[in-house]
């Protein structure tokens, strides 16, 4: 699998395992209701740069009936990039959007959809992108961990084959770029919990979490994910990464949140900093658009096709810079 494609997979998967609530000290959970809410902050450095930004997480409302009714759950969130990449300054914006949709009946991950639009400035020279990416779940991924009593060492396993479509529209150094790819892969997602009553502190307040690790495989590609959950908030409060594709990333902390009439308000949402998890995808996609970028300005802005993924392991070095 190439690095690109299992970095994208890699960070939406693990999104879109963010809306999980669990039961807590034998008692059920709570199911989400229309209004809840998350806001989560993160930033990182990584390559020389900085970037930093914050998203919400938000129930909308829910569509179909019977077996197949879903939750609707919208994403919403900004952040920026600062620094250097091979000595050269770099800044920039991004914006992020989307919809996940997640059974009622049993919150097991029916599809994602997200679309990043990007503006970047690379010593004078300004790049604009829009990248979507849809995935699709079959069957839907049961990722669940309110089924049962959270007890330590339990654990969960599920399987699903994700068929994702990426697209690409990019103005680079005045040419259009596009791209677009369809690939099915297949997942297999564990959760263990490891710890209970476990006292965190993040900028919404401090709660008594699970602890547990998510390591997802898909074709034998690892990644894995700590959260720290509280059924207070109804998802998590803390999330760190760690494997070829999250290693370097910060921590992600709950901003604010209203669950189940729970909450810290709706005061300073999007006053602080970005998702870790969406943070994979968008820092490769950097990396990847500003090696291009180096490419180019080396040839005279001669003509380019999207530059072909490496594959996976250690993306190769940029160009050295010009004279």
């Amino acid at each position: 699998m190439k690095r690109f494609e299992l970095a994208l997979l890699v960070g939406l998967f693990l999104l879109v395992a963010s809306l999980l609530p669990v039961a807590n000290h034998g008692q059920a959970a709570t199911a989400a209701e229309e209004g809840d809410y998350w806001t989560y902050e993160s930033d990182t450095d990584i390559e020389g740069m900085s970037l930093s930004g914050s998203i919400k997480m938000k129930v909308t409302g829910t569509e179909g009936s019977g077996a197949a009714e879903a939750y609707v759950i919208g994403l919403s969130g900004s952040g920026d990039l600062s620094g250097s990449y091979s000595s050269y300054s770099v800044s920039g914006s991004v914006t992020y959007s989307g919809v996940l949709k997640r059974l009622v009946s049993n919150f097991s991950l029916v599809s994602s959809d997200l679309e990043i639009k990007m503006s970047m400035t690379m010593q004078g020279e300004t790049v604009d992108m829009i990248m979507g990416i849809l995935q699709t779940y079959s069957p839907a991924l049961d990722d669940y961990i309110g089924d049962t009593l959270p007890v330590h060492g339990a654990t969960i396993v599920s399987h699903s084959n994700v068929t994702t479509t990426t697209t690409i529209e990019m103005d680079m150094l005045g040419q259009q770029i596009s791209d677009s790819d369809t690939s099915t892969y297949n997942a297999t997602q564990t959760i263990q919990i490891a710890a209970s009553n476990e006292t965190v502190s993040v900028p919404a307040g401090e709660f008594d979490c699970y602890k547990y690790t998510l390591t997802l495989d898909l074709d034998g590609d690892i990644a894995l994910m700590t959260y720290h959950y509280s059924s207070d908030v109804g998802n998590y409060v803390k999330a760190a990464g760690s494997g070829d594709f999250t290693t370097g990333f910060g921590d992600s902390e709950l901003k604010s949140y209203s669950y189940a009439g729970k909450g810290t308000g709706a005061s300073s949402l999007f006053s602080g900093t970005n998702l870790l998890i969406i943070m994979i995808v968008i820092v490769v996609v950097v990396v990847v658009v500003l090696s291009v970028v180096l490419m180019m300005r080396k040839r005279g802005g001669a003509q380019m096709p999207m530059m072909p993924p490496p594959e996976t392991g250690a993306p190769p070095p940029p160009p050295p810079p010009g004279p």
